[in-house]
Order: structure tokens, then sequence, then C-alpha cells
């Protein structure tokens, strides 16, 4: 009994996919398993009497010191995270899970420990990861502060929900570091589909007590969805076959309830025949969390849409009031002043009307003014008329303000082609793509191209200026670049395009924006 019991561990400490290290106290390698000469990328013989901090990234050596001499003092499991080097040079992020040998009386020796190392690479990018995506949304949140007014608080609440899924997802993805017995992910053994090993974590993770998962078909522990999927992967893996290594599927707890697993697993020896040994993982809480931030990001774009369909109605709206009031008030100050000069002039006694009559031109020039900035804020005629005219009289507005560069364009789409809720969209980019133009590019040709070909519609604006360096250009602060770049692509990409600016220092830029229906 006592023989096989050490041939199980023997065999659990060589082919379980967990890498197993005996340290001395100088972190002189003792033993390791084949796994764990595997993450270093070395052969096993070659690792023994090897100092383990030669695989030890820069700055993570005082914290491994320390951590050594914690595990040694205290006699107590220890964990710590750092970077590893393989044997080729590239680097790894690890878990170390460390205990110290006891001697046969149960005392510390004082000597060595031992150590698991799982490989959390895929952790930490994923942390990483959410950790851009929590700054994303936090950067447009605060973006839009000003101009979501009653908005704010639900937005605060988003983020907030964001930082407990975070959490979550941290606490979830501690369950991949382990020993064999009390590791944080369960670990089994299956032969000829029966499950003959599972440790504490395994049996937790399914509701189950040890005892009964020892001989159960391992199926049974897989949603019925998933398990033609899940026995072809097995079979494949025992035939020699090439076959996904890790692979997310719906697992069934003993209770009935669904939950959301990581199976990773591979080919071993074992009672004189292949088996299967691998490792579980309950990611419930990461695909909850996961669903939950792209539920967020969701609303974080239906909210900017609404943003910017309520700036445009606001844009028409005091375009409207400056045209209809304030224009037609001076409008009539005009005519009134023209009048009582004309009067005047007649009158018997005519009186000098110098002063009086200055007031026409700068009426005049008043009433101008208002009409440009009424056109700026919302041309009447991309409602009354429609894109390909507001096109056509915009390019020539601007001919006339910037006469030394030259507009071509090329439109091969028919007006009842533009949907409607994309035609102020295409006049915005436009708009502000041929501001840069005249603002930054140097350039004295443009060529607008906007055309439908099958299910696509395309705006291409391409100049022959300077160019630039889009990645300098977006790193700038926003008070330095303003919005231009970022309000162009949010608008195309918040109504569904494809977007994309190529710039080329001294050949031009062009901006690209394509709908697909």
């Amino acid at each position: 009994m006592k023989a096989e019991f050490n041939r199980r561990y023997a065999d659990m400490f060589d082919f379980v996919p967990i890498g197993f290290f005996t340290l001395g106290p100088e972190g002189r390698i003792l033993e390791v398993n084949p796994t764990g000469a595997g993450l270093l990328g070395a052969d096993r013989s070659g690792l023994i009497d090897q100092k383990f901090s030669n695989f030890i990234a820069d700055g993570f050596q005082a914290g491994f010191r320390h951590h050594c001499k914690k595990v040694l003092e205290s006699g107590n499991r220890e964990t710590y995270d750092l970077r590893l080097f393989k044997t080729n040079k590239s680097l790894f992020w690890a878990q170390l899970e460390s205990i110290a040998v006891r001697a046969d009386d149960n005392t510390l020796n004082g000597r060595q420990f031992n150590t698991a190392i799982t490989d959390i690479t895929d952790r930490k990018h994923a942390e990483s990861a959410l950790q851009a995506a929590r700054n994303e949304l936090e950067r447009r949140v605060d973006e839009r502060t000003t101009e979501l007014g009653t908005t704010n608080e639900k937005l605060r609440k988003q983020i907030s929900e964001c930082e407990r899924a975070e959490l979550a997802l941290r606490e979830s993805e501690q369950k991949y570091a382990t020993l064999v017995e009390d590791a944080l992910i369960g670990v089994y053994i299956l032969k000829d589909g029966k499950i003959e090993f599972a440790n504490d974590k395994f049996a937790d993770i399914y509701g189950y007590s040890k005892d009964e998962l020892i001989g159960m078909d391992s199926l049974d522990l897989v949603h019925p969805h998933d398990r033609p999927v899940v026995k072809k992967l097995r079979e494949k893996r025992l035939k020699g076959e090439k076959v996904t290594v890790e692979y997310e599927s719906n697992g069934v707890k003993k209770n009935g309830d669904t939950i959301w697993v990581m199976r990773s697993f591979s080919q071993i020896k074992y009672k004189g025949g292949a088996a299967i040994s691998g490792i579980v993982a309950d990611i419930t809480k990461r695909r909850k969390a996961e669903e939950a931030l792209r539920k967020s990001d969701k609303e974080l774009r239906i909210l900017s849409n609404q943003l910017l369909s309520a700036e445009e109605k606001e844009r028409k709206r005091i375009a409207r009031e400056l045209h209809d009031g304030i224009g037609q008030a001076l409008s009539a100050i005009k005519f009134s002043v023209e009048n009582a000069l004309l009067e005047l002039r007649e009158a018997t006694n005519p009186i000098d009307l110098g002063s009086l009559e200055t007031v026409i031109p700068l009426t005049q020039k008043t009433i101008e003014e208002v009409r440009r900035i009424v056109k700026d804020l919302r041309p009447s005629i991309l409602d009354d008329l429609g894109i390909l005219a507001t096109i056509g009289w915009f390019c020539r507005e601007f001919k006339n303000v910037y006469a030394g560069i030259r507009i071509e364009t090329t439109i091969d789409i028919k007006e009842d082609e533009v949907p409607h809720h994309l035609k102020t969209i295409i006049y915005r980019i436009l708009q502000e793509a041929l501001n840069n133009v005249a603002k930054h590019s140097r350039a004295n040709f443009v060529h607008l191209r906007l055309r439908k070909k099958e299910t696509r519609m395309e705006l291409i604006i391409h100049d022959n200026g300077r160019g630039f360096n889009l990645d300098q250009a977006m790193a700038l602060e926003k008070s330095r670049r303003g919005f231009g770049l970022a309000s162009m692509r949010e608008r195309a990409e918040l109504s569904g395009a494809a977007f994309e600016i190529n710039s080329i220092m001294g050949r031009g830029t062009t901006v690209r924006a394509v709908w697909t229906h």
C-alpha cells in the first residue's frame, strides 16, 4: 500500500502540469520535475545544483531572498510573484508557492524547502488588459464629465462596478497557483474516462467529496452541450494528435448548477497505460465580469451617441434662432436706418448724417458674421437639399477662403442611397478633415471621394500635404491637439463605420471611413 502511495505521488511529481522544485537554503536546485524544467526551457538534469537565482529577472532578486528566508524561518506556506528567465533568455511571469521540508520528527530541518511554480503570464496579461480597459474607460468618462451632466453619477457607478469586477477576477485567478494536495486549482487524473485522482480543490469546484469523485465518469462533470467536444479532445490527445491544450467549457456541479471552468490537460503514463493529467479552475466570476465590462462599454457607447445627437440638435436649434431671431432683427435695423437716412436727406433742413451712415456697413458686417456662424453651426442646406449638395457647397466655400488649395470631388453615390442618420456624420468628418488640411497640412491639393460599392459606402479624403506622425499626434495632451482626430474617429465608430487615418511624412494624409450594410 505504501509503495502504491509513493508511486502515485511520484507520478504526480513527474507528470502533473505544475513545476515542482526542491531548493536548498542558498537557493540551489536539489530536485525538479519535468514540468518545472520545461518552464525554464532547460534539461532536467542540467538544472540540478544550479542556483535558482540564475533564472530570476533583475528587480526580483531581493524579493526572492526575502521569500526564502520567510519560508525557512516561519515554516508556513508562502507565495511570491516574480519574473523568470528561460534558458533562451525569454521572460515569463511565475508564482512561487513554497513550504519548508519537515524532518521525520515533524520539525523544520532549516535546510531546504519545496516550491511549486505556476506560469501566470496569461493572468498578468489579463490584469494588464483589464487595467488598460479601466484606464480607457475612466479617460472617456472624464472627457464627457462636463457634457453628460445628470448622467455623471450613473457613470461613476459603472466605473465602481468595473473595479469590483476586476477585483473579483483577480481573486478567481489566484486559484491557478498550487501544490498537488493544497492547490488553489483543481488537479485530477483520468484513466479510461474515469477519475483516478482528484485533489480537494477539484472536489470543491464541483461540490462533491473526494471519495464520491473517485471512479466517476469525468464527462458527468461536463455540461451536456459541451460533452461531445470535450470527449473528442481527450480522445485525440490520447492518440497523440495535436489538440488545444487549454480550453474553456461549461461544467455541472453536484447540485445541478452550471459553472464556467478553464481546463488544461496533458497525456501521461499511469498504472501501466495512457492517462490524462489536468487542472481545472472555476472562472465563473471572470466570465460574469467580462460580460459586465461588455455591457458597460455598450452603455457608454450609447450615451456617447446620444450626446452627439443632442449636440447636433442643439446646433440646429441655435442656428435657427440666430437666423430667425438675431439675423432678421439686424436686417430690420439696417432697413429702418436706411429709411430714416432717406427721409432725413429729403428734409428741408438737412443735417450731418456721417455718424449715422457708418451704422449701415457695421450692421451689414454683423449680419454676414451671423450668417457665417449659422453655417458653421448647422448649414440649412444639409436638411433642405441633402449631403451631396452640402458637399458641393462646402467645397466651394472652402475654396473661396483657401484659394491656394485645389479640391477635386468624386461622387459615385445617389442622395437616396445615403442613410439619413449618416448624412450629418459624413458632413462633420468632411468638415473636420478639411479644417485640419487648411490649418496643418500645407497641402495644395485634396481629393474627396464618396462612393457606394455593393454593400459598402466609403468616404475618402486624401491630401498631398506634409503628413504627420500619427502616434505622436494621438499621444499629445488633449489641451494641445484638441479633439479633431478623436472626434472624427468617435463619430465614425459610433455610427458603425470602420475608421482609419494613414499619414506618411512628406507624402500626405488619408482619412477613410467605411460603412457596411
